[in-house]
């Protein structure tokens, strides 16, 4: 594995340009998420509409951009892991270029479409479908780069290349499928419409896990000096139930769909079990870092750590949820919402965030010598990290809570009466939401300001030397 300072200045352009990318997307992630949820305050919501916004536009620059950042952070550390494999050439220079003005000008486009209220309404993909054509010119430049440099012994390469190169494919496949609404007669029926729908975002969701785990099994191994990791049966049962979860997760989100009990029950079992080799390969890779010999704050470990509880969280709360009559009682309420963000953002986003702060000590060690390693790994940091987690923690609990409550007296309405939630969910589901998203704001925010700030510290790592 070699050094930041001995990669080919194209990948160390990429690399920082998509940690650049993600880090932007977390921003506009934010600023949806935080006016949805002053929305949510039944006294603003007038105000938000006379202003021409409504949760059809940010609901979507929310979820759109958050699964951006998703994938920015998983492409940012393979174009890292693309540095150890050697230099590119011409064509594969080009296709960088390529991936990232194709990427830059689809996110452009989509924020300020869906801002204007151009959209599709669906889920992940809510964009209209031009940007579509962009995001996969991008995507297929960038498999083809890494498939050139790392295609070579592909089958005996660690486990984490063959989670990237499976994921790349995945979501070409789930990319593609999430498009045939467009297709009058699908689009025609509705229930075959959102069984493709979730069947599509289901396979979405598993292609980018594929890459978060990869990335958690690299940055173990050379945080550790290990590499005996990404060869190990634990790494390779977490990718074999991740890949099996591909292909059915989709089910635990149509429980309500018409459709075989069978097929309901396996996808329950299959991502149970996906969840759980999760929680041991975290805890396994947290061993296998051990005790740093400098006792001094690391934020890298200190989000890994993070992550490590939170999967055991998510854990517990995926398995009462997915069971097929409790999700019947909680479909469709803040509890899916809050699960969603609890995995989003415990899992995925302190699995990245570490691998974002790691890779950018590298970069300012290559260029400042020994002493830059400490630039991000501060007490202001440290602070920022435990203020993220537990007023995210705040927010998920409460989502849970509000969703609960709805759902179990929703479901003992009497069949045929018009359900009104308790009076305590309408006065303060809203303001709860509010409080806590703006605590999670006021954090992340705080951890963005050293962040932001660092990725962009150094201006001629350019194109043009690329």
């Amino acid at each position: 594995m070699k050094p930041f300072a001995a990669g080919h200045p194209a990948h160390q352009f990429a690399v920082l340009t998509f940690i650049r990318g993600g880090l932007i997307a977390i921003a506009v992630t934010l600023a949806g998420g935080i006016l949805a949820a002053f929305y949510s305050v039944p006294s603003l919501a007038p105000w938000f509409q006379e202003v021409g916004l409504d949760l059809r536009q940010l609901r979507p620059i929310h979820t759109v951009f958050a699964s951006a950042w998703v994938f920015l952070g998983g492409v940012a550390v393979v174009y890292r892991f693309l540095q150890d494999e050697g230099p590119p050439t011409t064509g594969d220079r080009w296709r960088l270029r390529i991936q990232v003005l194709t990427w830059a000008l689809a996110g452009l486009g989509i924020l300020l479409t869906l801002a204007l209220g151009v959209g599709t309404g669906r889920e992940y993909v809510g964009f209209h479908p031009v940007f579509s054509v962009l995001i996969l010119a991008g995507w297929i430049c960038y498999a083809w780069n890494f498939f050139r440099l790392a295609g070579k012994r592909f089958w005996e390469r660690p486990v984490y290349v063959t989670m990237w190169g499976v994921g790349m494919l995945f979501f070409v496949v789930t990319f593609v499928e999430q498009h045939m609404w467009l297709i009058p007669g699908i689009f025609g029926d509705p229930v075959q419409d959102m069984r493709i729908q979730w069947k599509a975002t289901g396979t979405l969701v598993g292609s980018f896990n594929l890459f978060v785990y990869g990335s958690v099994i690299y940055l173990g191994e050379r945080i550790s000096g290990d590499p005996a990791y990404g060869r190990s049966t634990t790494a390779y049962m977490l990718f074999g139930v991740g890949l099996l979860n591909s292909f059915t997760n989709f089910a635990h989100h149509t429980y309500h769909l018409p459709g075989r009990e069978s097929v309901k029950w396996i996808a329950f079992v299959v991502s149970m079990m996906e969840i759980i080799v999760l929680a041991r390969a975290m805890f396994d890779l947290w061993r296998a870092l051990g005790t740093p010999s400098d006792p001094a704050f690391c934020a890298a470990r200190g989000s890994f750590a993070a992550a490590k509880w939170w999967t055991c969280a998510i854990l517990f709360g995926a398995i009462l949820i997915s069971v097929p009559p409790l999700n019947a009682v909680i479909h469709g309420t803040y509890v899916v919402t809050g699960h969603a963000m609890g995995a989003m953002i415990g899992i995925d986003t302190m699995i990245l965030l570490g691998a974002a702060m790691w890779i950018l000590s590298e970069h300012f060690q290559a260029r400042e010598g020994e002493g830059a390693w400490d630039t991000l790994h501060t007490p202001a940091m440290r602070s920022s990290l435990i203020g993220v987690n537990f007023s995210v923690a705040g927010l998920v609990l409460w989502l849970h809570v509000v969703g609960t409550a709805v759902g179990v007296t929703r479901a003992v309405h009497a069949p045929g009466e018009t359900y009104v939630p308790p009076d305590w969910v309408s006065a303060w589901s809203g303001i709860g939401f509010a409080v806590f998203g703006t605590l999670s704001l006021v954090f992340f925010v705080w951890l963005l300001a050293q962040l932001v700030p660092s990725a962009f510290r150094y201006w001629w790592v350019s194109e043009e030397r690329a």
